[in-house]
């Protein structure tokens, strides 16, 4: 056998190799996990910091569990920097379910102001943009990015 025939071989053997690992790998493309304000209530308040518990759903639209460890989030109000947090609670999120977490987030006296001035809207509502990232043990690092409406109760609180 000639060594021009040989590298030849290599070559399309190489060729089939890479063709089937692109293939495997298609089979495994993971659905992005969607990150959504559940409700926000309040924790501890002093002048210059506040407290807030924010609970968090995770959907998981893949068939595979989740294992979360960890996240960490900002929350916007109307458009305004409100409040950062982070947690460290395990949970794991189904395939094709979702969980609730509850985590703390903590704004500075500027976040009680803007809060104050968000909720002046009139109709009840606020608009929110919620990122972070989820850190996981069998998925590695997920970002998340979403938006939504929290409707106020009558007490302040929202959901």
């Amino acid at each position: 056998m000639s060594v021009a025939t040989r590298y030849r071989q290599v070559f399309y053997a190489l060729v089939i190799a890479v063709g089937l690992a692109g293939c495997a790998s298609m089979g495994n493309k993971r659905e992005p996990l969607s990150v959504t304000v559940s409700d926000v209530r309040m924790g501890t308040a002093g002048v210059l910091e506040q407290q807030y518990y924010v609970k968090l759903r995770v959907q998981n639209p893949n068939d595979v569990a989740i294992e979360v460890k960890g996240f960490s989030f900002e929350l916007e109000l109307n458009g305004k920097s409100f409040a950062k947090g982070v947690g460290g609670q395990a949970v794991t999120v189904p395939g094709f379910g979702s969980e609730l977490v509850e985590v703390e987030a903590v704004s500075g006296l500027g976040g009680i102001l803007r809060r104050l001035g968000a909720m002046s809207g009139g109709d009840g509502s606020l608009r929110y943009h919620l990122k972070g990232r989820l850190v996981t043990t069998n998925a590695g690092t997920i970002a998340f990015d979403e938006q939504g409406y929290l409707k106020l109760n009558g007490d302040g609180a929202a959901k």
